[in-house]
C-alpha cells in the first residue's frame, strides 16, 4: 500500500465516523429556514378515512386520502390559470384549462399511495383518472437531447422532480378528472400529476409549470430528508378481520389488498401460526397494471381464543416484501402487517 492509498483509506475512515452519524441525526430533525427551532422531519400526517364496510375496488373521492403542505391554494384563479412547459425545450407551451380539456383524453386506473402511510394504514386509494398524456405533451414540447429532469411546480409552492424517462411512462398523465368528476380542490384542481410506480410525494397537485432541465432538482420533501426517488415499496394489508375484533367460527375468509406500484403483484402469502409457515392466498384480477390487488384466504377456526395472522407479498419482478422498516420516514414502510382477533 502506497502512502497516498493509506491517506485515502484513513480519510474514508474519519468520514465514516463523523459524517454518517451527522446524516443520521439530520434524518431525524429538520431545522426551520428562519429559526433555530428543531421540528421532527417525519411529521407527514396524511388525512385518511377508514372504510366502515368492505374496501371497494375504486375508492370514493370522499374517502381518498389527502396530503399536502398548506391545503388547497386560496389564490388559485381558475380563469387565469395556465399550464406552462418551459426550460430546455424547442417549443415552449402555454395551455389554458379549456385547451387541456379539449385535447385527447387518456383514462387510467392508478392506485396512489402516500409515502407517509404506516404499516396497515389507509393512506392509499384507487381511482380512475382522466387527463392528457404527459408523454404526448413532452413530445410536442420537444425537450433538448441532453435534458434529464422534469420539474413540476404547484400553485401552492410545492415542487418536485422526476427523471425525464419516468415522465415518458406510457401511463403517466396530467389528470383533470377523478372517478368521473372534475378534480376537487383538495385533490389538485385544476390539474395534477399521476405517474405509476411513485409515491404521492412525487405527484404534484395544482400544477402551474413543468420545467425541462438538464440539472438535478431536490423537491420540497427531499430537502427535508425524505426519499428523492419516491419509488413505491411492496405493501400488503389485512382488511378483515380487523385488529382486535371478535368473530364467530368455524370458518372465516381473511381479506385484504396488496400493492407494488407499477410492478404488479406475483403472489400474497398468509401465516396463521405465528409465521412458522406461509400459505398462498387467492388473488383477484387487478383493474389495471397499476392498481392494487385484492386477496383472500379461507381459514378454519378449530378452537376458541386468540389468533394471530400476518401477510406478505411479492411483485412480478421477484421483489419480496420483508419485515423491514416500519417508520415511513424516509422512504416508506416495508414492514409486515400483523393483527390479532378473538374467536
Amino acid at each position: 500500500m502506497t502512502r497516498l492509498q493509506f491517506l485515502r483509506l484513513l480519510l474514508v475512515g474519519i468520514l465514516s465516523l463523523v459524517v454518517y452519524p451527522l446524516r443520521a441525526l439530520a434524518a431525524r430533525f429538520s431545522f426551520g429556514e428562519s429559526s433555530y427551532s428543531i421540528t421532527p422531519v417525519a411529521g407527514m400526517q396524511p388525512k385518511t378515512t377508514v372504510p366502515k364496510g368492505a374496501v371497494t375496488p375504486i375508492t370514493p373521492n370522499s374517502e381518498f386520502y389527502v396530503e399536502d403542505i398548506h391545503g388547497p391554494p386560496k389564490s388559485l384563479n381558475t380563469e387565469s390559470w395556465q399550464l406552462k412547459v418551459t426550460g430546455k425545450v424547442d417549443r415552449p407551451l402555454t395551455l389554458s384549462l379549456d385547451q387541456i380539456r379539449k385535447r385527447p383524453t387518456v383514462r387510467q386506473i392508478i392506485t396512489l399511495s402516500c409515502i407517509g402511510n404506516p404499516v396497515g394504514g389507509y393512506a392509499l386509494g384507487n381511482a380512475e383518472w382522466e387527463g392528457i398524456s404527459l408523454r404526448d405533451l413532452l413530445d410536442e414540447a420537444d425537450p433538448d437531447f441532453f435534458t434529464k429532469t422534469l420539474i413540476f411546480k404547484g400553485v401552492d409552492g410545492y415542487h418536485d422532480s422526476i427523471p425525464l424517462s419516468r415522465g415518458r411512462h406510457r401511463a403517466a398523465l396530467l389528470a383533470h378528472t377523478m372517478n368521473g368528476e372534475p378534480l376537487s380542490r383538495e385533490h389538485g384542481f385544476p390539474l395534477r400529476l399521476l405517474v405509476p410506480g411513485l409515491y404521492g410525494i412525487k405527484q404534484v397537485k395544482w400544477i402551474r409549470e413543468i420545467e425541462v432541465s438538464n440539472e438535478n432538482h431536490v423537491g420540497y420533501w427531499g430537502k427535508r430528508n425524505w426519499s428523492r426517488d419516491g419509488k413505491v415499496k411492496i405493501i400488503s394489508r389485512i382488511d378483515f378481520p380487523k385488529n382486535g375484533s371478535r368473530v364467530r367460527g368455524p370458518k372465516i375468509v381473511i381479506r385484504g389488498i396488496a400493492f407494488s406500484g407499477d410492478r404488479g403483484i406475483q403472489y400474497v402469502q398468509v401465516s396463521t401460526d405465528g409465521e412458522k409457515s406461509w400459505s398462498l392466498a387467492r388473488l383477484e384480477k387487478p383493474l389495471s397494471p397499476y392498481s392494487w390487488v385484492f386477496w383472500s384466504f379461507p381459514m378454519k377456526l378449530s378452537r376458541r381464543g386468540r389468533y394471530s395472522i400476518a401477510v406478505r407479498a411479492a411483485d412480478q419482478y421477484s421483489g419480496i416484501q420483508r419485515d423491514g422498516q416500519r417508520d415511513p420516514f424516509p422512504s416508506g414502510t416495508s414492514g409486515i402487517h400483523r393483527i390479532t382477533f378473538d374467536v
